[in-house]
C-alpha cells in the first residue's frame, strides 16, 4: 500500500506564518522608531538643517533595519520548522518584548552616561541594584501585553491585512530609502568633516555608519593621508558636543594683581629634578613643593590640555573640534593681563592653534632652543617693565628635554637637564634682580613621557598610553607671594593648577565645578581618586588601585605595581563616580 504525504497544508500554514511575521515586524518597526526617537532628544540636537535631516532619516533607517534583521535572523527561519501559529506568536512576542526592553534600558543608560548597553555594563548593572532602571522592569508586562494583543489581532485579521499590502509597500520603500540615504550622507559628511552629522556617530545603539575614506583616497577624491592629517589638526569629527564652561564666569573685586609665570617641561620627571637639576631642586626646597603630583596624561599635548583647561584628556577632541578657548585665558584677558607665550616649538600643536589660542594672532611656529626662549622671555619681561603703569603679566614658557621624535642617550638627556637647570636659574635670578619675584606667582611643572631603557642606555619619547602611577608622577613647584615654603604630600592633579589660578589670582567666584574638574591646590579637602587618561580612556588613581575605563564602559583594575588584577570587577558605586564625573561637561540629558 502506497502512502502519499500531503504537504499542502504545511506549506500553506508556513506561508501564513511568514505573512503574519511581516506584519508583526512592521508593527514593531513603528514601535522601535517611536521609542528610539528619544535618542534624538537625549543627544545634542544639531543646529543645521542637514544635521537634523540626517538625525531623522538615520533613526528611521537604522531602527527599521535593526528590527527587520532581528526578524530575519530569529523568526523567519522558525517559520519553516514550527508550523503551529500559536507557538510562533508566543516566540515572536517574547523576542519582541525582550528586544524592546533592552532598547529601553539602553536609552536609560545612554541618557545618564552617554554609553550604550554592552556585556560589561549589563553585568555591572545586573549584579547590583540600580534604582533608575527599576521603572523599566515595571513596564515590561505592559510591553508583553501590547505585543500579545497585536499578535492575536493581526493573526485573526491576516486575510484583510494581506489585501492591504499596497499600503505597506511604500512604507517599506521609505524605510529602505532612509537607510541608504543616511549612510550615503554620512560618507559625504565624513569625507568633508561635516561635524553636525559626524558627531552623531555614537548616538544610536549598534550603529556603524559607512565611511569610504580608502575608496575616495584610492580614486583621487581625497588627498592620501589627508583625513588623518585633518583629524590631527582639527580633532576627531566623531567627538561629541560639550558645554564648557557650564555657567557664566563671575569675578570678585581683587585687592592684588600678581604676575603669573607658568613653566612647563616636556620629558621631565622627579629623577631628573633630584639628580641633575640642583638649582631648581633648591628652588623647590625654598618654596612650595608638591611631592605627590600626577600628570593628566603621559602625552605632553594632553597633559598641557588638562593644565590649561582643567579637564581630563577625554574632552580634548570635543574642545578641539569646537574651537573652544580656555576660560583661564579668557580670565587673564578679562583682568587685562599682558600675555607672553614662549615655546621651543612655537606652539605648533593643534591644541594651541585650533583651540587654546584661537582667539589670538600668533606667528608661524618656529623651533628654538631652551636657552633662546629663556632669553626671549627676559627681553619681553624687561620691555613690559619699561612701560609706565604697565599691566600685570601672564606668561607661559614651554621647555622640552630631548627630541620628541628620536631616541636619545640617557647621558645626553641628563646633560640637557643640567643645561635647562642653568637656564631656569638665570630666569629666577632675573626675577629677583628686577624686583618682580615678590609679586609673581611662579609655577613649574611638566609632562613625564620618558621611558628609560637601562639595557640600551637610551631614553624613549611618545611610547603610548600607560597608567603606571610611578610614571605619571611629575614635580610641581610653586613660588607664591605671601605663602610660606612647605612640602605638600597630598595627592594633586594637573587639573588643579588651572582651578587654583582662577580662584586665587583672577578671583573668580563661580563654583569650580562649572569650569574645571580640579580643585584648589591649597584646599585641605582630600579627594578619593585622581583622574588621568587619554583621548579614549579614563583612569582613576585610588590609594590602593588604578581603575581604567574605555569609551564603552569596559573596565580593568591594576594594583599599585601596575599589574592587572584578573577576575576583579569594578563596583557599581565606583563606576558611577568615575563616569558621572567624566561626563559632567558633555551635553547629556539628566
Amino acid at each position: 500500500m502506497l502512502r502519499i504525504k500531503n504537504t499542502y497544508f504545511k506549506d500553506e500554514r508556513s506561508s501564513q506564518i511568514v505573512s503574519w511575521g511581516h506584519w508583526f515586524t512592521l508593527f514593531n518597526i513603528f514601535i522601535v522608531i517611536i521609542l528610539g526617537s528619544q535618542y534624538l532628544i537625549i543627544a545634542d540636537w544639531p543646529r543645521t538643517f542637514m544635521g537634523r535631516f540626517y538625525a531623522i532619516i538615520s533613526a528611521i533607517g537604522h531602527f527599521s533595519y535593526l528590527t527587520f534583521i532581528a526578524y530575519l535572523v530569529l523568526l523567519f527561519p522558525l517559520s519553516f520548522f514550527i508550523h503551529s501559529s500559536r507557538w510562533q506568536r508566543i516566540i515572536a512576542t517574547v523576542f519582541a518584548t525582550v528586544g524592546i526592553s533592552l532598547l529601553l534600558i539602553d536609552i536609560e543608560v545612554f541618557s545618564h552616561f552617554r554609553m550604550h548597553l554592552n556585556l560589561s555594563i549589563w553585568q555591572l548593572f545586573s549584579s547590583q541594584k540600580v534604582t533608575y532602571l527599576s521603572s523599566i522592569f515595571i513596564i515590561i508586562p505592559f510591553i508583553l501585553l501590547i505585543e500579545i494583543l497585536f499578535s492575536v489581532w493581526s493573526w485573526k485579521k491576516l486575510r484583510s491585512l494581506s489585501k492591504r499590502k499596497c499600503y505597506a509597500k511604500p512604507v517599506v520603500v521609505a524605510f529602505i530609502i532612509c537607510f541608504v540615504t543616511s549612510h550615503l550622507t554620512h560618507i559625504w559628511a565624513d569625507a568633508n568633516f561635516y561635524r553636525p552629522i559626524t558627531m552623531q556617530r555614537s548616538s544610536l545603539p549598534l550603529s556603524y555608519p559607512l565611511t569610504a575614506r580608502h575608496f575616495l583616497e584610492r580614486y583621487g577624491f581625497m588627498k592620501e593621508n589627508g583625513y588623518r592629517d585633518r583629524v590631527t589638526q582639527e580633532g576627531n569629527p566623531f567627538a561629541i558636543a560639550i558645554e564648557y564652561p557650564l555657567g557664566r564666569i563671575v569675578y570678585d573685586e581683587q585687592p592684588i594683581k600678581n604676575n603669573v609665570l607658568i613653566i612647563t617641561i616636556d620629558g621631565w620627571n622627579v629623577d631628573l629634578l633630584s639628580k641633575y637639576m640642583p638649582k631648581l631642586n633648591e628652588f623647590a626646597q625654598d618654596n612650595i613643593a608638591f611631592t605627590n603630583h600626577y600628570v593628566a596624561s603621559n602625552h605632553p599635548y594632553l597633559n598641557n590640555f588638562s593644565l590649561f583647561y582643567g579637564l581630563d584628556p577625554n574632552y580634548y577632541n570635543s574642545i578641539l573640534v569646537g574651537h573652544k578657548p580656555s576660560v583661564l585665558f579668557e580670565a587673564a584677558t578679562k583682568r587685562q593681563y599682558n600675555l607672553g607665550l614662549f615655546s621651543v616649538d612655537g606652539f605648533a600643536e593643534p591644541l594651541y592653534r585650533s583651540a587654546l589660542l584661537s582667539n589670538f594672532s600668533i606667528s608661524e611656529p618656529k623651533k628654538q632652543t631652551n636657552k633662546q626662549i629663556t632669553e626671549s622671555w627676559m627681553a619681553w619681561h624687561k620691555e613690559q617693565n619699561n612701560i609706565d603703569n604697565h599691566a600685570p603679566s601672564f606668561s607661559i614658557i614651554q621647555y622640552s628635554l630631548g627630541d620628541k621624535n628620536k631616541k636619545i642617550a640617557i647621558s645626553a638627556l641628563q646633560l640637557e637637564a643640567k643645561k635647562l637647570d642653568q637656564n631656569i636659574a638665570s630666569l629666577m635670578t632675573y626675577l629677583k634682580l628686577s624686583n618682580a619675584s615678590d609679586d609673581t606667582v611662579v609655577i613649574v611643572t611638566g609632562s613625564n613621557d620618558i621611558k628609560i631603557d637601562e639595557a640600551k642606555k637610551i631614553a624613549l619619547r611618545n611610547t603610548g598610553s600607560g597608567f603606571n602611577r610611578d610614571l605619571l608622577k611629575v614635580p610641581l613647584i610653586i613660588s607664591w607671594p605671601g605663602k610660606e615654603k612647605s612640602q605638600v604630600t597630598q595627592a594633586t592633579s594637573q587639573t588643579d593648577i588651572m582651578c587654583t589660578l582662577m580662584q586665587d589670582v583672577f578671583y573668580v567666584t563661580t563654583p569650580p565645578r562649572q569650569y574645571s574638574q580640579g580643585k584648589s591646590l591649597f584646599s585641605p579637602k582630600t579627594r578619593q581618586w585622581l583622574v588621568v587618561g587619554d583621548e579614549n580612556t579614563i583612569a582613576a588613581i585610588y590609594d590602593d588601585k588604578t581603575v581604567v575605563l574605555d569609551a564603552s564602559g569596559r573596565s580593568k583594575i591594576y594594583d599599585l605595581n601596575g599589574k592587572l588584577k584578573k577576575g576583579e570587577k569594578i563596583s557599581l558605586p565606583i563606576f558611577l563616580q568615575i563616569v558621572t564625573e567624566n561626563r559632567r561637561f558633555m551635553v547629556v540629558d539628566n
